[in-house]
C-alpha cells in the first residue's frame, strides 16, 4: 500500500520526506514492533493550530470574568508594576454584578483593557515561557475539571471567530486601544499527518508549553487522546490548583525532560514552530519539521541542522 498525504499546501519535498518516514517506521516497515511503537511529537500552538490556544482561553477568562478574583493568591501573582491595582480597582466596581450587566459599565471596559495590556506588556518584557507559566498559575483555585469546561467554551468561541485583530478600548473615545489576536483554526495538513501516522501505528503526542488542561479537550478534536498531551501542570491540593508548577515545565529544555519522564523514549519525529521547540526538535532521532513563522534565527538553524521547513499553511476559513 502506497503511503500518501493529501497534497493541500505542503511543500512537495517535505510531503515526500514525511511519507518516506511513515513508510520506514510505521506498520509497513520491517522493524515495526506494535509493542514498541515509534513516537511522533508535535508542539500545539502555531504548529497543529493557527494561533495560540492558551491566549484564546486567557482572553476568554478576562472577558467573562472567569478567574478566582476573591483569592489574594491570584492578585499576588500579578506583578504590581503591570497596573495590578488599576485592574483590581475597576474589577471591584463590578464584582457583584451579573456578567451581562457588568459588561455595560465603563469600569468593565477599563478592567478589560488594562488587564489585557498588562499581560501583553509582560509578554513583551518577560517572554513567552514566563507568560505561559503565569497563565497556568492564574488558574489557582480552580479544579482541573473546571478549567477543561472553561477551555471548551473558549476554544469553541475562538474557532467560530474570524481570524484577525480585535480592538479593546476603555471607551468609545479611546484613541489608543489594545489589540488582541483572535480566531483559531486546526491546520488540515497537520490533521492529515497525525491521522496518517496513527493509521500506520505511530504513537502521537502533543508536547506544549501551554496548560495541559487547556490543550487536552482541543487535541481530542484531532483524534489525540487526552493522555497523550504533555503540558504545564500545577500542583493540586484538596482538588484545586495551587500556584506551584509540576516539574519539568515543558518549554525549551523542559520539553525533552518531559518526553523522558512521560514517554520514556526518544521520538523519531518532532514538529514545532518556535525557539521554545528547538530542544525537542534536536532531541528527536530522525526527522524534525519546522513550521516556518518567519523567525530568521530558526530559518538559519533549520539549514544548519537539516530540518524540514514548511511555510505556514493556508487557513481554512
Amino acid at each position: 500500500m502506497e503511503i500518501k498525504l493529501p497534497s493541500r499546501s505542503w511543500v512537495l519535498e517535505v510531503k515526500a520526506t514525511l511519507e518516506t518516514l511513515i513508510q520506514r517506521y510505521g506498520k509497513m516497515g520491517e522493524a515495526y514492533d506494535p509493542a514498541d511503537r515509534p513516537i511522533a511529537v508535535f508542539d500545539w500552538d502555531d504548529t497543529v493550530i493557527f494561533n495560540d490556544a492558551g491566549m484564546g482561553v486567557f482572553y476568554f477568562q478576562i472577558d467573562e470574568l472567569q478567574f478566582n478574583f476573591e483569592l489574594e493568591e491570584f492578585w499576588n501573582l500579578i506583578p504590581p508594576n503591570y497596573n495590578r491595582e488599576v485592574c483590581r480597582a475597576n474589577y471591584e466596581k463590578i464584582r457583584n454584578l451579573p456578567i451581562n450587566a457588568a459588561k455595560k459599565l465603563p469600569a468593565y471596559q477599563r478592567y478589560r483593557k488594562f488587564f489585557t495590556q498588562a499581560f501583553h506588556d509582560l509578554w513583551q518584557s518577560e517572554g513567552t515561557a514566563h507568560l505561559a507559566l503565569l497563565q497556568a498559575q492564574l488558574m489557582v483555585g480552580f479544579s482541573p475539571e473546571e478549567i477543561v469546561l472553561i477551555a471548551k467554551k473558549a476554544i469553541d468561541l475562538e474557532m467560530s471567530m474570524p481570524c484577525g485583530l480585535v480592538s479593546i478600548q476603555e471607551s468609545e473615545a479611546d484613541s489608543n486601544p489594545v489589540t488582541a489576536r483572535h480566531g483559531i483554526r486546526i491546520y488540515q495538513e497537520i490533521r492529515d499527518l497525525i491521522n496518517l501516522m496513527q493509521l500506520h501505528g505511530f504513537d502521537v503526542w502533543i508536547v506544549t508549553g501551554a496548560c495541559k488542561y487547556i490543550v487536552q479537550p482541543f487535541a481530542e478534536k484531532c483524534g489525540i487522546p487526552s493522555d497523550r498531551v504533555i503540558g504545564i501542570e500545577m500542583a493540586v491540593q484538596h482538588g484545586k490548583f495551587t500556584d506551584q508548577p509540576v516539574e519539568p515545565v515543558p518549554y525549551e529544555d523542559g520539553k525533552p525532560k518531559a518526553i523522558r519522564r512521560y514517554i520514556g523514549k526518544k521520538p523519531v519525529f518532532a514538529a514545532g514552530n518556535s525557539q521554545g521547540d528547538m530542544a525537542m526538535m534536536r532531541y528527536c532521532e530522525d526527522t524534525a519539521l519546522l513550521i516556518d513563522c518567519g523567525d530568521p534565527y530558526l530559518q538559519q538553524k533549520s539549514v544548519e541542522l537539516g530540518w524540514l521547513v514548511q511555510p505556514q499553511f493556508e487557513l481554512a476559513t
